[in-house]
C-alpha cells in the first residue's frame, strides 16, 4: 500500500489497529476504573479511624477535593489541545505521569501521625487535592486520545470496550483486594501503607506501555482560548453533543445513585449488610462479561441502540429490586444483581465508545480537532452533577428521619426510611434512565451518518472540493 493511500485510508477512518496498540492502550484504563473505587470506598474510614481525622474535617477533605477535581479538567483539556511536543498533544503526559501516580497514591495512604490534629488534616487535604491533579493530568489526556487512535467508527467500539473491560476488572480488583492486603498485614497504618504501593504501582506501569505502544494522528494543536465560553459554552451549542450528554450523564448519575443508597438497602431493608460485597462482585463481573455482547450490538445496529437495550434491562433489575422481599434466598439477590450488572455494562461502556464520534461532529463545525476540551468538560459537568445527586439522597434520608448508629449496633429505622431506600434504589435509575433513553433515541450519528461525516471531513483535510450540498445537510443534522 503506497504511503498515500494509507495517509487518506487513516484520515478517512478506514485502517485497521494492530492488537497490541488496543491492549496497552486498553490497559491504562485500570486506573480510571481503580483509583477512585479504593477511594470511594475506604478513604473516609482511613482518615477518621487511622489518621484520626474528625469527620468534620474529612468531609471538608473530600468537598474542597471534589471542587479542585472539577475546576482543574477543563483547564487540562485546554492545555493538552494545545500541547506541542514531538511525541504529539497526549502522549508526554502518560510518560511524565508514571512516577506521579505512583506518588501521589502512596501519599494519598500514608498514615501520618502529626501530633496535631490540623496538621494531620493540612497533610491530608494536600495529599488528596495532589492525588487529584495527578489524576485530571494524566486522565484527561488519556479520555481525548481515545478518539485520536483511530476515525474508524467500529474500531474505536472496539478499541473503548477492550479499555473499558480492563476498567471495570480494576473495580473489581479494588473493590475486593485492599481490605484483604490490609488485614493480612495485622498493623492497619503498614497494611494501608503495603496496598497504596502495591496499587501505586499497578496504577502507574501500565503507562509505559501506553506511551510505548500508542500513537496519536497528527492533527494540529488547539487554538482555543482559556476562557468559559470557549471551554463550556461552544461545545453545548453542538447538538450531537448535548445529546451525548444526556445519554453520559444520566448513565452516569444513575449508577451514582445506586452505589451511594444500595449499602443502606442491604442493612436497613434486606438485613444482610455483610452481603454487599458479595453482590457488588457479581454486579461488576456480569458488567465485564457483558462488554462484548454490547459491542457486537453496537457493530451490527448502533451504539446509541445498544445503550437503549442496557437501560432497559437495568429498569427491569431495578423493578424486581423493590419487590423483592428480605426472607427470599440470597441466591436470587445475585441473580437480581447479575440482570442489573448486564445492564449497567451498556449504559457504562456506549457513552465513552461514542465520545470519539462526538469529536469528529466538534470537527466539523471548528475545523480543528478539540477531544480535550470536548471529553473534559463532559467529566467536569458529570462531577458536579454527581455531588449534587449523592447530596440530594443524604437530604431526602435526613429529611425522613434516618437515624445515625450509634457504636456497633444497627438502629431499627422508620418505615418512612426504608421505604425512601427502597423508593430511591427503584425509581432513582429508572427516571434518570428515561432521560437517557430519550437522549439516545434523538442521538443523530447513526453509523451512516458518521460515513457520511468522515467522507466530508477527510475531503477538507486533504484540500478537496467538499460537496456543500452535502456539508449543509450533515450540519443541519448534526450541528
Amino acid at each position: 500500500m503506497s504511503k498515500e493511500v494509507k495517509k487518506e485510508n487513516q484520515l478517512n477512518g478506514n485502517e485497521k489497529v494492530p492488537f497490541v496498540t488496543k491492549f496497552f492502550f486498553g490497559f491504562g484504563d485500570v486506573y480510571g476504573g481503580g483509583v477512585f473505587n479504593i477511594i470511594n470506598f475506604f478513604y473516609a474510614i482511613f482518615l477518621t479511624d487511622v489518621v484520626k481525622i474528625p469527620p468534620a474535617y474529612a468531609s471538608i477533605i473530600f468537598l474542597v477535593g471534589k471542587i479542585w477535581d472539577a475546576i482543574t479538567d477543563p483547564i487540562m483539556g485546554y492545555i493538552s489541545d494545545r500541547t506541542k511536543s514531538r511525541w504529539g498533544r497526549r502522549r508526554p503526559y502518560f510518560l511524565f505521569g508514571v512516577p506521579f501516580i505512583f506518588l501521589s497514591f502512596v501519599m494519598v495512604w500514608y498514615p501520618v501521625s502529626f501530633e496535631s490534629t490540623f496538621a494531620r488534616f493540612l497533610y491530608a487535604l494536600f495529599s488528596y487535592m495532589f492525588l487529584n491533579t495527578v489524576v485530571t493530568m494524566v486522565l484527561i489526556p488519556y479520555t481525548a486520545m481515545s478518539a485520536e487512535i483511530t476515525l474508524d467508527y467500529n474500531e474505536r467500539t472496539a478499541i473503548n470496550s477492550l479499555r473499558l473491560m480492563f476498567s471495570l476488572l480494576s473495580s473489581l480488583l479494588c473493590a475486593v483486594l485492599p481490605m484483604m492486603i490490609v488485614k493480612s498485614i495485622g498493623d492497619p497504618k503498614k497494611g494501608y501503607l503495603t496496598m497504596s504501593i502495591i496499587f501505586g504501582a499497578f496504577f502507574a506501569l501500565p503507562y509505559l506501555g501506553v506511551f510505548a505502544f500508542t500513537k496519536e494522528k497528527n492533527f494540529k494543536p488547539a487554538t482555543t482560548k482559556l476562557n468559559f465560553k470557549e471551554l463550556i459554552i461552544e461545545p453545548l451549542k453542538i447538538k450531537t453533543f448535548r445529546l451525548y450528554l444526556g445519554m453520559f450523564l444520566f448513565a452516569y448519575l444513575a449508577i451514582d445513585t445506586v452505589s451511594v443508597i444500595f449499602p443502606y438497602y442491604m442493612k436497613y431493608y434486606i438485613g444482610r449488610p455483610y452481603f454487599v460485597s458479595a453482590v457488588l462482585g457479581v454486579l461488576l463481573i456480569t458488567e465485564i462479561i457483558f462488554v462484548p455482547v454490547y459491542a457486537t450490538i453496537a457493530r451490527k445496529k448502533s451504539k446509541n441502540f445498544a445503550y437503549i437495550v442496557g437501560a432497559l434491562v437495568w429498569m427491569v433489575g431495578a423493578a424486581l429490586t423493590f419487590f423483592f422481599r428480605p426472607d427470599w434466598p440470597s441466591q436470587l439477590l445475585l441473580v437480581v444483581a447479575a440482570l442489573i450488572g448486564a445492564g449497567v455494562s451498556a449504559v457504562a461502556v456506549m457513552p465513552h465508545t461514542i465520545l470519539g464520534d462526538v469529536t469528529d461532529v466538534a470537527e466539523l463545525k471548528y475545523s480543528e480537532r478539540r477531544e480535550g476540551s470536548i471529553s473534559s468538560l463532559a467529566t467536569f459537568l458529570r462531577k458536579v452533577a454527581s455531588a449534587l445527586v449523592q447530596a440530594l439522597i443524604l437530604l431526602i434520608l435526613g429529611a425522613v428521619g434516618y437515624i445515625n448508629p450509634k457504636g456497633n449496633e444497627i438502629p431499627k429505622q422508620p418505615e418512612s426510611v426504608v421505604l425512601a431506600i427502597r423508593l430511591i434504589v427503584f425509581l432513582g435509575p429508572i427516571l434518570l434512565l428515561l432521560v437517557g433513553i430519550y437522549c439516545a433515541i434523538r442521538y443523530p450519528l447513526k453509523p451512516e451518518v458518521h460515513k457520511r461525516l468522515m467522507e466530508t471531513l477527510n475531503a477538507k483535510r486533504l484540500g478537496t472540493n467538499v460537496d456543500e450540498g452535502a456539508l449543509e445537510e450533515l450540519e443541519r443534522e448534526l450541528i
